[in-house]
């Protein structure tokens, strides 16, 4: 019997010494392994959807469009040039079908052209985001953003093995005991620890970036946000500001009036349980893309950017 108590005390803190391994290691700066990562096809849509979600890549699509003059900013309203709309009704078979545009961007183009009189909010909320998706699976494929399935399930790595080490000690010292002695107390007080230390172990794991609060970014992920901001260039463009770090890092404060007016800043802010309708446009992120347990085609993205 004291053999099976040792090893369930070994359990015990085989358990949550791993889970405090892990998320002390998760507080070590990666550097080279970030710079690894933005070496590997890492442009800036991906920039923007890494630091504040579909919203914040909207916007850095937005600028861009401005930037190369195929929409029009004033005081937070926005316009499609008069070539851009007529080339938006123009029959893609037809021979004058030549915009100056690609595909994602006419998605962008299409919903300025609806909404942008209504504001930045607007135009995120009725934007296509079926390609956004896809590249925030990605995201969450290479471990740079944590989906809620896997802030869900991801503690189960230590509290699964840890319960059911500590279930075979107890049943192992149930079945040892000396029914003579009716000493049944090791065995109770172990099974009474089964709960206690399994959520303690699990809420120690998913203590982990990524894992709890608004920002779904895993420690590398943030390792690379941080780098990005370090390494931003004194005359960066508009557009890849605001891909780093949102329109608060503009330097074009009447660029950033015209295009951004009333509209919140983009910023993560996952949703969870029933509180995902509290959130702004990124709240819903799409579900083929993870990043949700609910879904559906209107808003998708990471998080509570463009207000309600």
């Amino acid at each position: 019997m004291t053999g099976l108590l040792l090893l369930f005390v070994l359990v015990v803190l085989g358990g949550i010494g791993s889970a405090v391994a892990v998320v002390l290691n998760d507080r070590r700066r990666r550097p080279d392994v970030a710079r690894y990562e933005l070496g590997r096809s890492f442009d800036r849509t991906d920039t923007a959807l890494l630091t504040g979600g579909v919203a914040r890549a909207i916007d850095v699509a937005v600028l861009e469009l401005v930037d190369r003059e195929l929409v029009r900013a004033e005081d937070g309203r926005l316009t499609v040039t008069d070539e851009v709309d007529r080339m938006l009704d123009t029959p893609m078979e037809s021979p004058e079908y030549k915009p100056g545009y690609g595909f994602d961007e006419a998605m962008i183009l299409v919903s300025v052209r609806a909404k942008g009189r209504q504001g930045l909010d607007a135009v995120r909320r009725d934007a296509l985001k079926w390609n956004l998706r896809r590249r925030l699976r990605t995201l969450a494929d290479r471990e740079l953003l944590v989906t809620p399935l896997r802030r869900q399930w991801g503690p189960g790595i230590v509290w699964v093995p840890t319960l059911l080490g500590m279930f075979f000690c107890s049943m192992g010292l149930i079945t040892t005991a000396n029914p003579l002695e009716e000493n049944e107390g090791p065995a109770a007080v172990t099974i009474l620890a089964w709960l206690p230390v399994s959520i303690l172990t699990a809420f120690i794991w998913s203590r982990r970036p990524g894992y709890h609060g608004p920002d779904p970014r895993t420690a590398l992920g943030r390792d690379i946000v941080e780098l990005l901001q370090a390494e931003l260039p004194a005359d960066a463009p508009q557009a890849q500001r605001v891909a780093v770090g949102g329109f608060a890092a503009m330097t074009d404060d009447a660029l950033r009036r015209a295009v951004q007016g009333n509209a919140v800043e983009s910023r993560w802010s996952m949703p969870h349980g029933r509180r995902s309708d509290r959130y702004g446009v990124n709240a819903v992120v799409a579900a083929d893309a993870g990043m949700t347990s609910g879904g559906g085609d209107g808003d998708g993205g990471g998080d509570g950017g463009g207000g309600d």
